[in-house]
């Protein structure tokens, strides 16, 4: 009787048997543009506290990075440049570090940002995933663009130049509405 259940069991998972259909779990957190991002409250690396929805009226990038990745360390020289650029026009750029703390120390992190001269931006340390989870983000680099009124405007997988006339075309667009 117990190899017929564990049979059966094992059937219903390869089959891939669901509830809804066979449609996406209500638990997907991919971030789909034109719709909502998710808020979030979390303090940065000098433990202020940050909440997305307090910055309606802004375009804000969320960028998903790693210390042992070497396209986000690319990516993040044209996120700089572009932060650097508008930041005082409404654009408010969020590099979240997704490190576990045992992949990559605190200290280490710091050092290379203060190296870098990255601080034309926020810096979150999502130690628990939190943040990672709530936007879906398994590989690093990703970045969400969030429009003006809190609503995902792109999402970028994968390394991507700020600097290019797409990109830049893409945010004075945002922030301009």
């Amino acid at each position: 009787m117990k190899k017929i259940i564990l049979a059966i069991s094992a059937l219903l998972i390869l089959a891939g048997c669901t509830a809804n259909g066979g449609k996406k779990a209500d638990f997907d957190t991919t971030p789909i543009v034109g719709h909502d991002a998710k808020d979030f409250l979390y303090n940065d690396m000098d433990n202020r506290p940050f909440r997305l929805s307090e910055k309606k009226g802004n375009v804000v990038m969320i960028f998903f990075w790693r210390m042992k990745c070497p396209d986000c360390k690319v990516e993040m020289k044209s996120l700089d440049a572009l932060a650097r650029k508008y930041k005082d026009k409404g654009l408010i750029v969020v590099a979240v570090g997704a490190d576990a703390i045992n992949s990559a120390p605190i200290s280490e992190v710091v050092a290379f940002l203060k190296k870098n001269h990255y601080d034309s931006w926020v810096d979150l340390r999502d130690d628990d995933g939190f943040v990672s989870e709530a936007y879906g983000v398994i590989i690093a680099p990703e970045t969400v663009v969030v429009d003006k009124s809190g609503k995902v405007a792109a999402v970028e997988h994968g390394k991507a130049d700020w600097t290019s006339p797409e990109k830049i075309k893409l945010i004075e667009s945002l922030l301009k509405g």
